[in-house]
C-alpha cells in the first residue's frame, strides 16, 4: 500500500397494520437465532434489554451483554422464526426491543419495505412501503435491499437499491425521504447498491463508489437535508460501508472502499487523510476497535490482483495525531490473511477473516502474526460477531451461509465451543423453493431486461440454476446477524430468526 496525507413517493402503513405481501411473498463472542414457537417464550432468558443501531452496531461487530445462546437446533431454543415479505439482505437493527429491517419486491425492485418486529416475541409491529424512484432489476445475483438500516431513539432510516434513503418513526410514520440517485447520480456497476449506513447523533452517511462520479454525502436526520458531499471522482465499482470512527474527540468518517482508505471529518466532510493502492476492499468494509481501523479485502471473483497485495491490504492503521492534525500509521498488513464478503472482526486481541473457500483466518492484533487457519464448513456472508457476557465469557459467532454457526473462545488455538444448525433439511427445502418462487414472480421479461456489461456479459446467457451452481448461491441463505441482551438474531433473504437463552 502507498500512503498520502492530503491536505419518494411512499406507500404508508400505520403502526401494527400489516402491508399485504405480493403473492411472491407467501412462498470478543456468542449467539443466534431460528424457529418459530410463541407458546413457549416464557422459557426464555431475557435481561435488560440492549441496542444494536447500525451494520455491525456502529462498526466493532461486538456486543456486551449477561447471557447469549450458546446451544440451539431447529427444534431447540429457537425463540421464533418471522416471514419477511418480498426479498432483502440487510442486517436487522434494534431499538428498546424493536427489530427493523429491509426487503424489496418486483421486477424492478420497485417495491421498498421496512418491517419493524417484537424482539422478544417476533410480531410484526408494522411494515411501511417504500415506492422506488429509480428502476434496478430484481436480479439474483444483483444486491436486494441488502443496506443496512441506521436507528435511533427517534428515527430509523433506510437506504433502498434505488437510491432512496427514507426516515421513519419508531411507529412507521415517513417523516422524509429523498432520491439522492436522481439528484446526484445512480450506481453504475454490475451488482446494484449493497453499501449500509453510517450515523452520529445528527447525521447519517451514505457512500456510492461506482464506474461515474462517486461520493459520500451527509444527510440531517432531522429533515434529510444535505449537510456535506464529498466527491469522490470516478472509482472502481465497490460495495462496502462507511463506518464511524471516534480520535482525540474527532468524529471521523472511515471509508474504506475503491482501492483507498480515507478518513472525512464527520461534522464537514473535510477529507483529513488518505491510504492509497488498497488492493481488494471492495466488499468487506472496515472494522474499527479503539484507535484502530482494520481493513477488510478480497480476491475479486473477475480478474486477479497481485495476491501478496491484496493479503497485505487486510491491514491494521492506527489512529493518531501529528502536528495537532489527525493522522494514521499502518501497523501491519497480513501475510495470507484475506475475507470475502464478511467483514474482518476485531476482537479480545486478535483479528479474524473467513475467505470464500471457508477457511478462517486468526491473527494477533497487535503484530499481524499469524496464529492459526482452518477450515470451519464454509463461507460466511454474515460478518462475525464478538461477545463478551457480564461473568467474563468471550466467544466469537461465525454463521455460515449455510445457516451453521461455529462459536469459538478467543484463543491463540482454535478453541471451538459449539456448531449449531439454524435449519433442518425439511425447512431447507420448503426456503429454497419459496425463494424459487419469489424469483419467478419477479423476473423481468428477457426482452425488458437492461443488458449484461463487464463480466456479466459472458453469464448472460446461462440457465439460472447453472449460475446458482458456479456462484454457489442458493436459498435460504444467512445474510446478517446481530446480537442483543439475551438473543442473536439471524436473517436470511425471507424469514428473520431470534435464537435465545433458556
Amino acid at each position: 500500500m502507498k500512503t498520502s496525507i492530503p491536505m419518494g413517493d411512499e406507500v404508508q402503513v400505520p403502526q401494527k397494520a400489516t402491508l399485504d405481501p405480493p403473492a411472491s411473498a407467501t412462498l470478543p463472542r456468542h449467539h443466534r437465532v431460528l424457529a418459530t414457537v410463541f407458546t413457549v417464550l416464557a422459557a426464555f432468558v431475557w435481561p435488560a434489554q440492549a441496542d444494536w443501531p447500525s451494520f455491525r452496531n456502529g462498526g466493532s461487530g461486538t456486543a456486551s451483554v449477561e447471557h447469549a445462546p450458546t446451544r440451539w437446533a431447529p427444534d431447540k431454543n429457537i425463540a421464533w422464526r418471522a416471514e419477511i415479505p418480498g426479498y432483502g439482505q440487510s442486517a436487522p437493527v434494534v431499538w428498546n426491543g424493536t427489530v427493523f429491517l429491509t426487503s424489496s419486491d418486483g421486477p424492478w425492485q420497485e417495491r421498498g419495505y421496512v418491517h419493524a418486529f417484537d424482539l422478544k416475541t417476533g410480531e410484526k409491529r408494522w411494515t411501511t412501503g417504500v415506492a422506488a424512484t429509480t428502476k434496478v432489476e430484481n436480479y439474483f445475483r444483483n444486491s436486494r435491499a441488502a443496506p443496512t438500516s441506521v436507528v435511533d431513539a427517534d428515527v430509523v432510516v433506510s437506504f433502498f437499491p434505488g437510491g432512496d434513503v427514507t426516515a421513519m418513526d419508531h411507529d412507521g410514520n415517513k417523516i422524509w425521504s429523498v432520491p439522492l440517485f436522481r439528484e446526484h447520480g445512480g450506481a453504475e456497476n454490475d451488482r446494484a447498491t449493497a453499501s449500509s449506513l453510517a450515523q452520529t447523533a445528527d447525521l447519517v452517511y451514505v457512500l456510492v463508489d461506482h464506474h461515474g462520479p462517486s461520493w459520500l454525502i451527509a444527510l440531517r436526520k432531522a429533515d434529510g437535508s444535505v449537510a456535506w458531499k464529498a466527491d469522490r471522482g470516478p472509482r472502481v465499482p465497490s460495495w462496502s460501508s462507511p463506518i464511524i470512527a471516534t480520535h482525540e474527540g474527532r468524529e471521523m468518517v472511515i471509508v474504506s472502499s475503491s482501492k483507498t482508505v480515507d478518513a472525512y471529518d464527520a461534522k464537514t466532510g473535510e477529507l483529513l487523510w488518505r491510504v492509497e493502492d488498497v488492493q481488494g476492499n471492495l466488499i468487506p468494509s472496515a472494522s474499527v476497535a479503539g484507535d484502530s481501523i482494520f481493513v477488510g479485502a478480497t480476491q475479486p471473483t473477475h480478474g486477479r490482483y497481485d495476491a501478496e497485495t491484496v493479503a497485505s491490504s487486510n491491514s491494521r492503521i492506527r489512529l493518531t495525531q501529528k502536528g495537532g492534525k489527525p493522522s494514521y500509521e499502518i501497523k501491519w498488513g497480513a501475510e495470507r490473511a484475506t475475507t470475502f464478503y464478511s467483514t474482518p472482526l476485531a476482537f479480545a486481541g486478535y483479528v479474524y477473516y473467513v475467505t470464500k473457500a471457508g477457511v478462517l483466518y486468526c491473527v494477533d492484533a497487535e503484530t499481524g502474526k499469524e496464529l492459526f487457519r482452518e477450515r470451519i464448513g464454509g463461507p460466511a456472508w454474515a460478518s462475525a460477531v464478538g461477545v463478551e457476557t457480564s461473568s467474563g465469557e468471550s466467544l466469537v459467532y461465525f454463521v455460515m451461509k449455510n445457516g451453521e454457526t461455529l462459536i469459538l473462545r478467543p484463543a491463540d488455538t482454535f478453541e471451538v465451543v459449539a456448531r449449531n444448525e439454524l435449519w433442518n433439511e425439511e425447512q431447507l427445502l420448503t426456503a429454497a423453493e419459496a425463494a424459487r418462487k419469489q424469483r419467478a414472480a419477479n423476473a423481468v421479461p428477457p426482452e425488458d431486461a437492461p443488458p449484461k456489461k463487464g463480466p456479466e456479459e459472458m453469464f448472460a446467457g446461462m440457465p439460472e440454476a447453472a449460475l446458482h451452481k458456479v456462484f454457489s448461491y442458493g436459498d435460504p441463505t444467512a445474510y446478517a446477524a446481530a446480537v442483543v441482551e439475551g438473543a442473536l438474531l439471524v436473517r436470511t433473504g425471507q424469514h428473520l430468526y431470534c435464537v435465545a437463552s433458556q
